[in-house]
């Protein structure tokens, strides 16, 4: 299986991803508060029109990324140094869970964010990572990069479960997401991320132990997929 992520600054889709979490809520968080929080100077952006957000959003980070791009252009560099150690430790882990898969088709991009949101696309295989994330890019890129794999398994190998399901909300999204959960809390993952403690979606901390529990039972990708969906469809 080959993989390589690489590491950019993607400026308009920051202020794309800016406005689009403005009004987004899932899993118990707000994510508009990842647009604010580390912007005071645009807290009262959600009072105003949606013409004057994207014009204050526009004006914003244009003078943002010129007045910190030394520093945005040498986090690219740092995310680079960061992953590249440990990205052949990441794909023998992906191996040996989804069962020597091929590499869904896409570009494997992390843009740098000045907001801290982080999504993912599916589509394009690409991701944000907030540039100051408390976590640090491992973590984020080991998330995002697992979300690929996991939806790209599911897809191929239980059609008959997700076919017909969303991959962005409901028990489709809630499932990878304590996948994630479940998968980078092993051992051999903490190695490569370095994150002891990494907090999870608040609405989704009551399944936890039993995801967890069924992942230490069998450690089989198949049957944890069946077992938790089964899980969820029914609490």
């Amino acid at each position: 299986m080959k993989l390589h992520i690489t590491f950019e600054l993607n400026k308009e889709l920051d202020k794309e991803m800016a406005l689009a979490f403005l009004d987004n809520e899932a899993g118990g968080v707000d994510f508009s508060q990842g647009v604010t929080a580390p912007h005071p100077e645009i807290k009262n952006i959600k009072e105003k029109t949606e013409q004057e957000r994207k014009e204050i959003i526009s004006g914003y980070f244009d003078r943002y990324y010129k007045e910190h791009e030394k520093e945005l252009l040498d986090r690219v560099e740092y995310f680079h140094k960061d992953w590249e150690p440990v990205e052949s430790k990441f794909i023998e882990q992906i191996n040996k869970i989804f069962k020597n898969p091929e590499t869904p088709e896409g570009k494997y991009v992390g843009y740098l964010s000045i907001i801290n949101c982080n999504p993912r696309f599916l589509d394009s295989k690409t991701f944000q990572i907030f540039y100051k994330h408390r976590a640090g890019s491992n973590y984020v890129t080991s998330h995002e990069v697992l979300h690929f794999f996991f939806y790209d398994y599911a897809d191929r190998n239980h059609s008959d479960i997700f076919a017909e399901l969303k991959p962005n909300d409901g028990i489709y999204w809630e499932l990878a997401e304590l996948f994630n959960d479940v998968i980078l809390d092993l051992p051999e993952f903490v190695a490569i991320h370095n994150q002891t403690e990494t907090k999870s979606y608040p609405a989704h901390e009551k399944h936890q132990a039993f995801m967890k529990k069924l992942w230490k039972d069998k450690s089989d990708i198949d049957n944890w997929i069946v077992e938790a969906y089964n899980y969820l469809n029914s609490n």
